[in-house]
């Protein structure tokens, strides 16, 4: 019988020029767990140490109750013992063998990832057909796509039967063009291994399609950590990492899609949020982004405009960026639980999410928003970037 997926915490301390890293985190298996921050903060570094690939001055990495690098304890268990699989941009294969070779050398035993299959030869033929590798199993690495290379690399390190997986930008070299199915395959992972995932990316978009828990590190410290919607759509995080791209993520049921305006509907607490048509099913949840800068907030829906999303709330929050003689400020609107599409009501529910908007200071003191005050949210359906989400 495979053993039971395990958590895998991390708590490091290490060193690198003119950086001194402490971190923790903790991945859950069958979630992913991102660490974000501004290049050179530290996060690549992290992964190295846990995975046993870089020294570590102290702290402890653990798999359940199972310790793979503990200082106090002069535990430091080797790289292959630690059994993280690691997955770069850089897609390293050996030339000498094929893809079929490659795909077979690190073949560990029949469990392979949740997919339950008694034989080695089985497991393979469903890594390949899951990852379609079929008709490349004969070339040498020198004849892939980085598409069909990182494809190779993944199928090898679950053949492998980690007990974890981290992924470095994987998708670094990868054409943008090319990254979307990718990116419908990491998604999958999670599901079909059970595995604690820990992800690297200095794209916010795919920390939104992929994660379930974000940390955030500066200066090889965490700044925060928490679910990745709440993180990522916490004013002073998102403005940090994405400038003026910063806004927040609200996670929503497909209702309803029309067919003939190529519109689609997605119940957010209750709410009607109208984005551009999605292929995502009726019934399937997604996040969607919305920046900052392309809210607007009104104190009653306005009845003569082109936009069609009018979401009601309540101020939380007026921060002025440089008090009363600044130009902008942001205010965080907490959404209203209202009876939702499918008839159900959210009357005792917790409160809804929080969105913030950028606004001039202008336009905030004239208004005269202030913490309490119940408010409309408005924003184009265009404006939403919709991601689907398990």
């Amino acid at each position: 019988m495979s053993p039971a997926p395990r958590s895998l915490s991390i708590e490091l301390r290490l060193q690198r020029p003119g950086l001194d890293i402490r971190a923790q985190l903790r991945a859950l298996p069958g979630h992913v767990c991102a660490l974000v921050g501004r290049p050179g903060s530290g996060k690549s570094a992290l992964l190295q140490a846990a995975a046993g690939l870089a020294p570590a001055l102290g702290g402890r990495v653990a798999l359940g109750g199972d310790t793979l690098y503990d200082s106090a304890a002069r535990i430091n268990r080797p790289p292959h013992e630690r059994r993280l699989a690691w997955l770069d941009a850089h897609g390293h294969l050996f030339p000498h063998l094929d893809v079929r070779g490659n795909l077979l050398y690190g073949r560990g035993g029949p469990r392979v990832f949740g997919w339950g299959r008694a034989s080695r030869s089985a497991a393979m033929d469903e890594v390949v057909a899951w990852l379609d590798l079929g008709t490349q199993l004969h070339h040498r690495p020198e004849r892939l796509t980085p598409t069909q290379r990182l494809k190779v690399v993944l199928g090898r390190a679950l053949l492998a039967s980690p007990n974890a997986l981290l992924l470095d930008d994987p998708l670094g070299l990868v054409p943008e063009a090319d990254r979307e199915p990718l990116l419908d395959l990491l998604a999958e992972l999670p599901r079909r291994c059970r595995l604690p995932v820990v992800l690297v990316s200095p794209r916010m978009n795919e920390v939104i399609r992929l994660a379930d828990e974000t940390v955030i590190l500066h200066e090889g410290r965490m700044a925060s950590a928490g679910p990745t919607a709440h993180i990522l759509s916490d004013v002073s995080l998102s403005t940090f990492l994405e400038g003026p791209h910063a806004g927040c993520v609200l996670e929503g049921e497909v209702k309803r899609h029309d067919i003939a305006w190529l519109l689609s509907e997605v119940d957010v607490a209750g709410q009607r949020v109208t984005v551009p048509a999605t292929l995502h099913p009726v019934g399937g949840t997604v996040r969607l982004k919305v920046r900052a800068r392309d809210i607007s907030l009104h104190r009653h829906p306005p009845e003569d405009t082109s936009v069609s999303n009018h979401l009601r709330g309540r101020i939380h929050q007026v921060m002025l960026a440089g008090g009363h003689h600044g130009t902008y400020g942001a205010v965080t609107v907490t959404l209203d639980r209202a009876q939702g599409l499918d008839g159900a009501t959210g009357a005792q529910a917790a409160p809804g999410p929080q969105v913030w908007a950028m606004l001039t200071r202008k336009a905030i003191e004239q208004m005269g928003w202030a913490p309490g005050q119940p408010c409309v949210l408005g924003f184009k359906a265009m404006a939403t970037q919709v991601s689907a989400w398990r």
